[in-house]
């Protein structure tokens, strides 16, 4: 098989800007963690992107099986999408919500008629808009947090005692979301924000409990838990970041159990969900609250292989192949620690 393994931050489709060094330190990880994993199997033949201001990767300066395309401007990224996808038989694609970037580069996929290792566009565009991602779950009594647009938050404020989280309707991870602690500060902040802005972030009240995450596979008819995750995240200047991850952490108060019956309600309401997915939740009030829906794979699969003792793309491949319901049950859940 023809693969096309593409990671949008470092793979030269931002070689005209300035390149933000958290997302490409994350990006380069994911992108090396799905490459690692897929020159363990036999039968795939590789291609991938580069931005060329990143240091090159070695498994294709050793190969002459696998290619990487060098990018250092719009055009030479626009052939080098297309070759690429020309020429693969599948297409796995890591890429930000934002701005629809996911979903319309898996509708280009779709569009070619190429294998999608990941989530049809429709899932993609209801997970990506925060706002009616969580009224779509409400509809299917699945706990989530109330969730306000920021431009109806001056005729319709609501109290809460812990303060409120701002971030973009369509954000990935923590950019850009901030912790007010009052209405006022909230209520100052939005007042020197351009009407355009305010309908393209929302408001959610800051909930005290554990940040968490899941891991999942999911199949057309079926899922795996792969892991419960702690995120670790500290707050600077009102901003919230995303510092570390345990993932399979071991204290969480949420059982394999519950969170199997959680992702499955997800699947249900959510259809088009496929391959490597990540839920975050926050775990308070003996309640776990779906906070966001990543409708591809995140940063928790760097670790999965060390923390499963298996190869996630293999089972990705296989699930693909014969179903998850013949794959082996996974038989290890190792506690990883890791920084990002």
């Amino acid at each position: 098989m023809k693969l096309f393994v593409y990671e949008h931050i470092t793979s030269g489709a931002l070689s005209e800007q300035t390149l933000p060094d958290s997302l490409v330190n994350e990006g380069h990880a994911m992108l090396m963690a799905v490459l690692r994993d897929c020159t363990n199997l036999d039968q795939l033949t590789l291609s991938t992107m580069r931005d060329q201001r990143l240091t090159t990767i070695e498994l294709f300066d050793l190969s002459t099986q696998h290619s990487c395309h060098l990018i250092s401007n719009s055009l030479d990224y626009a052939q080098a999408w297309q070759h690429c996808l020309d020429r693969a038989d599948a297409v796995l694609i890591i890429a930000p919500e934002t701005d629809n970037t996911l979903a319309n580069l898996q509708q280009q996929a779709l569009d070619a008629d190429k294998i999608i290792l990941g989530c049809h566009p429709s899932a993609i565009q209801i997970s990506s808009n925060k706002y009616l991602c969580s009224e779509s779950l409400a509809n299917y009594n699945i706990p989530v947090i109330k969730t306000c647009l920021a431009s109806n938050w001056l005729a319709q404020p609501f109290s809460h005692q812990a303060g409120y989280i701002l971030k973009p309707i369509d954000g990935a991870g923590c950019i850009d979301t901030y912790w007010f602690k009052t209405p006022e500060a909230l209520t100052q902040h939005l007042s020197t924000q351009d009407a355009a802005i305010l309908s393209q972030v929302i408001i959610q009240p800051y909930l005290e409990g554990i940040s968490a995450s899941l891991s999942l596979l999911v199949s057309d008819d079926d899922l795996d838990v792969l892991a419960i995750n702690q995120q670790h995240i500290t707050t600077s200047q009102q901003q919230l970041k995303l510092t570390a991850c345990s993932i399979n952490a071991s204290s969480l108060p949420f059982t394999l159990e519950q969170a199997h019956q959680l992702a499955q309600q997800i699947r249900i309401a959510i259809p088009g969900l496929w391959g490597h997915i990540g839920i975050d939740i926050i775990l308070a009030q003996d309640t776990a609250f779906v906070i966001d829906i990543n409708p591809r794979l995140t940063s928790s699969y760097i670790a999965l292989s060390d923390s499963l003792n298996l190869n996630p793309m293999s089972r990705l491949l296989n699930m693909r192949s014969q179903g998850l319901m013949a794959l082996p049950p996974i038989s290890q859940r190792k506690t990883v620690e890791f920084d990002l």
